[in-house]
């Protein structure tokens, strides 16, 4: 610990984790520099095991380091706080190391993120953890880290935070969203950068916090019940966000730009402005996420104009009924003019869709590739339906035991398994036939439409494998084909990878030696 002259005192948190540049840990980062503590990046690519669809489980036991040795990288840095942000794909892999750092020392773990966050009085059960944040972390985080002590945190009252109790949790209330945005610094990626300097290439940013919809699947589901009366969306200035791009479209590493808002097509009048200013003073080529009800034949030229070189569109599904269960408005006319009016503006687009989604079998995925092989998205990203902890899909699933006790318990600890695929003990009949239609979504922009049509006669894709080679495939195929973006996305992972391998035999070779020090 150390003290400055106003006697407060000065902090360094670690910061832990796994898989792809994360904006939260950035954004976290960035606050408490701001507030005059120092923060260190202790970041395991584990491109092989961590969920981001490349999970390869003979080279991750080879090239991975375990648990243990991420912990001894962190208790070398001689933290006074550790922060994980987990998600369901890797908090397994978040606790095995914060036990292995509560083994080596004296330590304040806290928690935050996605999957603790929703369901804090379960995650803070684990003797690791000794905080949880749920919802927005930087006063928080802030909070706790100015009353840390050796052996824990010092204060039990902070919002948004759950602390252990001598008969059960101790849950305070969610403290107000951050309204203005602007007050905020921008994200700290000297960590990510350092790490993988790759990164750079392809910018992480966001416009905007929250989003209006409340489909059942995703976190904001439940937004309503945990801040009532709040507003949903905030969203930053346009000058605001140019200032955060300058600097490193000054630096010249930058190829495109990612924003990773969840619907950035929000407010034709922001993004006409956006239009103008990003396109005469930024000019890098942008993606985005977008959404069938927020989208329209100006909102699309505006995006064109500005540079945007890929949207991606999450239709998740092209069943009416399905859709309304899960709390999306629509139908297949919207989906459609959506992706017409991308197309009519020369925008290239990809589309998100979901596996698994109650009540639909093989024959709501054969319409929907009836309905890709007509559009012809640049690429098909298929998700397998997942109860992600404090969705509404979630909560009504375990309600009406459609997750059983122990799916519930092995979501909880993150067993998830690969990429976003959680089947648990569901027994479906029809799971093999799902599973081989997965592979034709993968494969399908790279097929003509004919041979799409072919494989779908007679049920023939049942012959197409199951395991994930045919994704490589279609990853690899789309790379040949021009895909710019995927291309990107290589090479990132390629970054991902040599670091890596570079950082585990490092491990191997200067482990005997600190030990025999």
């Amino acid at each position: 610990m150390r003290v400055v002259a106003s006697l407060q005192a000065i902090m360094r948190v670690v910061f832990v984790t796994t898989g792809l540049e994360h904006l939260g840990i950035e954004a976290l980062s960035a606050y408490l520099r701001a507030h005059g503590h120092e923060t260190v990046l202790v970041y395991e690519p584990r491109p092989f095991s961590s969920g981001s669809g490349t999970d390869i489980p003979l080279l991750a036991r080879l090239l991975e380091p375990p648990p243990e040795e991420t912990a001894a990288r962190v208790v070398r840095a001689r933290p006074d706080v550790v922060a994980f942000t987990s998600y369901s794909v890797t908090h397994r892999w978040s606790v095995a190391v914060a036990r292995a750092i509560k083994a080596s020392m004296r330590v304040p773990i806290v928690f935050g993120g996605p999957h603790c966050g929703a369901e804090p009085e379960h995650a803070i059960l684990e003797p690791a953890i000794d905080a949880v944040v749920e919802g927005e972390g930087e006063g928080a985080l802030l909070d706790l880290v100015e009353c840390a002590e050796a052996s824990g945190f010092g204060r039990r009252d902070i919002a948004n935070v759950t602390v252990k109790g001598k008969l059960k949790p101790r849950r305070n209330p969610p403290r107000p969203l951050i309204d203005d945005l602007d007050s905020l610094p921008f994200a700290d990626k000297t960590g990510f950068y350092g790490a993988v300097p790759g990164y750079e290439h392809e910018y992480y940013t966001i416009s905007r916090r929250g989003c209006p919809f409340r489909c059942s699947f995703c976190e904001y589901s439940t937004f309503p019940e945990q801040y009532p009366g709040q507003k949903p969306v905030r969203r930053r200035s346009v000058e605001h966000v140019l200032r955060e791009l300058r600097p490193f479209k000054a630096r010249g590493k930058v190829k495109k730009v990612f924003f990773w808002d969840p619907i950035f097509t929000l407010d034709n009048r922001w993004m006409a402005e956006f239009s103008e200013a990003y396109r005469a003073e930024i000019g890098i080529p942008f993606e985005c996420y977008t959404h069938p009800n927020a989208m329209n034949p100006e909102m699309a030229r505006m995006l064109a104009e500005a540079g945007c070189t890929m949207v991606r569109v999450g239709v998740q599904t092209v069943n009416s009924d399905t859709l309304a269960a899960v709390d999306r408005k629509g139908d297949e006319d919207r989906i459609r003019r959506t992706l017409r009016n991308l197309h009519d503006n020369g925008l290239p687009y990809t589309v998100d869709h979901i596996i698994g989604l109650p009540g639909e079998g093989p024959p709501d995925q054969i319409a929907a590739l009836q309905f890709y092989n007509e559009v012809r998205p640049r690429r098909v990203i298929a998700h397998w339906m997942t109860y992600f902890p404090g969705t509404t899909a979630f909560n009504q699933a375990r309600r009406t035991g459609l997750l059983s006790v122990a799916d519930v318990a092995k979501i909880l600890a993150g067993d998830v398994g690969p990429g976003y695929m959680y089947t648990g003990n569901i027994e479906h009949p029809e799971n093999d036939e799902l599973r081989r239609l997965s592979s034709l979504f993968d494969l399908l922009p790279i097929l003509s439409p004919a041979a799409v049509d072919w494989l779908m006669q007679d049920r023939r894709y049942m012959r197409l494998p199951t395991s994930s080679f045919l994704r490589q495939v279609g990853v690899v195929g789309l790379a040949l084909q021009g895909d710019q973006a995927t291309r990107d996305r290589i090479v990132h992972l390629a970054s991902a990878v040599v670091q890596a391998v570079t950082d585990t035999v490092k491990h191997r070779v200067e482990a005997p030696r600190v030990a025999a020090e």
